[in-house]
């Protein structure tokens, strides 16, 4: 039987599509080539093809691989036909779910304040198409005049909303089959329930639209890490450059400065020619490590998934307001939202007096304080009036020792605009600011004082203390990091194995590398959890690492977890996995040190395999998964350790949305009876109820 390689089963099956045809010839496959595809490629029209080396030299067959001017040829032809069409995606053949178990859901998955959510009257869910775009691209990353890369990228769009489907969701649905049938005929009774209206032209443009910004942002991202890897090569080239002809104009002047008057004049204009040389020489090495990228379309693809289509009100008092959401049946979850009075997306919805919203475009105004005026006084002798002018001045506080070391880097980095921007750097105190925040805090008589409104923290403590995070773990001072960080979390969990050395452990500093500072940009909360983030990068003697603290929600900024990330935009499926897949032979996850902890079996299963496999933030998100059951020994009777471990490691990376998260990977990878690890999963969730929110 012949062994297909990559790009031959690529050729052979491009080879069927143009009506040719092939059959297996045990080492060689032979290939019919109809007379035109034959003149296209400039084979005979009986072709004998293989993908072994050693079957091309003795039977005369041609050797068709990866890179073969043919196969790149096929591809080619398919990039530029590209791939296009309507699917009709078939519904699962399960149940689907009653109304008082989505409307269960739906009051889970959106929390409204100050409403709630019950059903319309007399409105039973009701089958329907929603159309969700997919859309594919092949993109050619240019880091060098030598080094170049390909790679395939590719995203759903849901249309109405314009918002990105998760991961999980994305898999789901490139899995699910499609009707053949469903191309020019709905399926009866659902031809009435297509969403025209979001199918149209103008709702297809602005998915579309939203879909290449999504392409080219992650290409960007991508791009820019790639060229990090070769970032030394470039500073090389252009040392050695700029130490060549720091030679030569040192060579000249010092031969112009003993020559004769008519020589050095010669010596001088070639000191001007080699610095204009110098010039050029190093525009082109710029221009020859300048990264870029193309996006080459291959794939738009509209799907029409089925849904249950659940007609709600959002009620607050005998106010109703209508909101329809659509569970997606081969998901198992609900589509996106937008706010439907701003159209911006992954905050909370708030049922106001007047309509419903969400809690950026409801929130209340914070009126600009006027500061009180000033009455200067008039000189005394011997001052001047710009003595006199200083005195009505604004004070500004002083910033700590370690506030001051980054905040350059501080405000090169940091995200916030506007108002939001100059409060996170500078603190001014006026008479009508301390007047208002006198009155704010007296009590007023008779009344209870109303308990803090749920918000993001100040910008200013956040960055305060993120420097303070750093410096807590670069001095040892365990405790003072303890006080900083959520019990029970993911970054408690860095604590408990390496104590203060854990964070640094976890976004890839080594046991040699000595801190020097970091940078710090602040991400105010948004969505529904409200998560508050500050990332950066730290810098150490040996380079610079990526970081990210998230502070869970509360009336105290606590830190949960340290990802290796710089933003909270690259927490996707995709980058949280990049980094922890090895090149070649030599991994690029860093190799931590034995936990100082003393570990029960499962928590040293897991730390054992983990990080190899996902990395430590995934390991720790497991780790405290495990550490917050009351009763492990319970659970020790029934399974055995691996098995335990398998499914902590799976429930993890089922609800971060990454890779690795089914039950049959996971009993492969782990070499564990599969309905063993069922069994465990669903022992361990009932006990930790794990969610999306809440992945530990």
């Amino acid at each position: 039987m012949i062994r297909k390689e990559a790009g031959l089963a690529f050729w052979l099956d491009w080879v069927e599509h143009r009506g040719g045809l092939w059959e297996d010839a045990g080492g060689t496959a032979l290939a019919l080539l109809p007379a035109a595809l034959a003149s296209e490629l400039e084979l005979p029209e009986e072709t004998a093809v293989t993908a072994a080396p050693d079957v091309a030299r003795e039977d005369g067959a041609l050797l068709l691989v990866t890179g073969h001017p043919v196969v790149a040829k096929a591809a080619e032809n398919v990039l530029a036909a590209g791939d296009t069409g309507t699917l009709t995606l078939t519904a699962p053949r399960s149940l689907p779910p009653d109304a008082a178990t989505l409307l269960s859901k739906a009051r889970e998955y959106l929390p409204v304040d100050h409403g709630r959510l019950d059903p319309r009257a007399d409105a039973t869910p009701e089958r329907a198409l929603r159309p969700v775009m997919r859309v594919g691209a092949l993109v050619s990353y240019e880091l060098s005049a030598e080094d170049h890369f390909q790679e395939q990228a590719e995203v759903f769009v849901d249309v109405p909303s314009r918002l990105r489907v998760s991961a999980s969701v994305s898999e789901r649905l490139a899995r699910t089959g499609h009707d053949p049938c469903a191309g020019t005929a709905l399926p009866a009774g659902l031809a009435a329930a297509v969403d025209y209206a979001s199918t149209s032209r103008p709702a297809l443009a602005a998915a579309l639209a939203e879909a290449h910004r999504m392409l080219e942002a992650g290409a960007e991202l991508r791009r820019d890490g790639l060229a990090g890897q070769i970032g030394d090569a470039h500073a090389k080239e252009r040392a050695r450059a700029e130490e060549y002809y720091a030679a030569a104009v040192d060579s000249l002047q010092r031969r112009a400065t003993t020559a004769p008057e008519d020589r050095a004049a010669l010596l001088r204009a070639r000191i001007e020619s080699t610095r204009e040389e110098r010039a050029r020489r190093l525009a082109e090495i710029a221009e020859k490590y300048r990264a870029r990228h193309t996006l080459t379309p291959y794939r738009l693809h509209l799907l029409r998934v089925p849904v249950l289509r659940l007609a709600l009100d959002v009620r607050r008092g005998e106010r109703r307001y209508p909101l329809d959401l659509d569970w997606l049946l081969p998901a198992g979850e609900f589509a996106p939202l937008r706010c439907p009075a701003c159209d911006r997306s992954g905050a909370q919805l708030v049922a106001a007096k007047t309509h419903l919203g969400c809690a950026r475009c409801l929130a209340p105004k914070r009126p600009t304080p006027q500061p009180a005026p000033v009455s200067v006084p008039p000189p005394r002798d011997g001052a001047d009036a710009h003595t006199a002018a200083s005195t009505a001045a604004p004070v500004r506080a002083d910033t700590s020792v370690a506030a001051r070391n980054v905040q350059a880097a501080a405000d090169g980095a940091s995200p916030l605009s506007g108002s939001e921007a100059k409060a996170g750097r500078t603190a001014e105190t006026s008479p009508a600011r301390a007047s208002s925040r006198s009155t704010s805090r007296r009590a007023t008589p008779g009344r209870a004082p109303s308990p803090p409104q749920r918000r993001s923290s100040d910008p200013r403590t956040l960055n305060k203390r993120a420097v303070a995070f750093w410096e807590h773990a670069a001095a040892g001072d365990r405790r003072k990091l303890e006080r900083l960080c959520v019990p029970d979390s993911p970054a408690a969990a860095l604590l408990r194995l390496y104590s203060a050395a854990g964070p640094l452990y976890g976004i890839g500093v080594g046991s040699r590398e000595r801190v020097e500072s970091c940078s710090v940009a602040v991400f105010p909360a948004e969505g529904r959890r409200g998560w508050d983030g500050a990332g950066g990068e730290v810098h150490t003697d040996r380079g610079d690492r990526d970081y990210l603290l998230r502070w869970a929600p509360g009336p105290a900024p606590l830190i949960a977890e340290v990802l290796p990330f710089q933003t909270p935009y690259a927490m996707n499926a995709a980058t949280m996995m990049a980094r922890y897949r090895t090149r070649g032979t030599r991994p690029t996850v860093p190799r931590l040190p034995r936990p100082g902890a003393g570990l029960d079996p499962v928590a040293h299963l897991l730390w054992q395999h983990t990080p190899a496999r996902h990395g430590a933030h995934l390991a720790a998100r497991a780790l405290a998964s495990w550490w917050r059951l009351t009763d492990p020994e319970a659970l020790w009777e029934h399974y055995p350790a691996a098995v335990l471990a398998a499914a902590a490691e799976r429930s993890t990376c089922y609800w971060s949305g990454v890779g690795a998260g089914g039950y049959g990977d996971a009993a492969r990878l782990w070499k564990v009876p599969e309905a063993d690890l069922r069994k465990a999963g669903t022992h361990l969730q009932r006990l930790l109820k794990l969610t999306r929110d809440q992945p530990w």
